[in-house]
């Protein structure tokens, strides 16, 4: 009786299928990973918008507020536009004390300008948005009515990691341009003493999200 012969592979052959797998996979984890930071970055610029679109919202409506105020120890009158720029007095026409809470910034043509901060939102948990100064409290409240609904609180995780940041963005901002007041920004950025240029404890913006993300 004819015994037959099990056939394995030869060590040229498994060499082969080995340099052929790692080809492949040299070409398809890039392609991969590219993909998964794009859709990330997709995903930021989204939850960028929807946050913009509340804020246009807010200063549009513009409705009559009255807040009392801890630092004048009173009710105030106001409305969602004057407690936005409130850093400028009473509306975007009229910039700007000065302050700490200013960042110099380039735009998408690499041209210099100012952004001032007047929210910022913890990203790592649920949380609420909170003022930079306390005449933005009436904005910032609703604000908060608006995006927290019944729960009183929001999550929006930011899910894109730039490259040169190991750490990690924690912080969403809501700003807008000194030089045009009425184009309102979104970044994100990091906490209080994660960089070296923070100017104040809420945080630094270092990327715009939305509109024109640069990041």
């Amino acid at each position: 009786m004819k015994k037959n012969k099990l056939k394995g592979f030869t060590l040229i052959e498994i060499i082969v299928v080995i340099a052929i797998l790692g080809i492949l996979m040299a070409i398809l984890v890039p392609s991969f990973i590219g993909y998964l930071r794009r859709a990330k970055r997709t995903s930021d610029i989204a939850s960028a918008k929807e946050i913009h679109n509340n804020v246009n919202h807010i200063i549009t409506e513009n409705k009559p507020i009255t807040w009392y105020s801890s630092s004048r120890k009173s009710n105030v009158k106001t409305n969602a536009m004057q407690s936005f720029y409130s850093k400028s007095g009473s509306s975007y026409k009229n910039i700007a004390r000065g302050g700490n809470s200013k960042f110099n910034k380039i735009d998408e043509n690499g041209e210099p300008y100012t952004i001032m901060p007047v929210a910022v939102l913890d990203a790592t948990t649920d949380s609420k948005w909170k003022n930079i100064d306390q005449e933005q409290i009436p904005f910032v409240e609703e604000l908060n009515a608006q995006m927290c609904g019944s729960s009183g609180t929001i999550e929006i995780p930011i899910k894109y990691e730039p490259k040169d940041d190991k750490e990690g963005l924690d912080r969403w901002f809501i700003c807008y341009r000194v030089d045009d007041p009425s184009r309102i920004e979104i970044w994100v950025g990091v906490k209080y003493g994660r960089n070296s240029g923070d100017t104040g404890g809420s945080g630094t913006p270092m990327y715009r999200v939305y509109p024109n993300a640069v990041y």
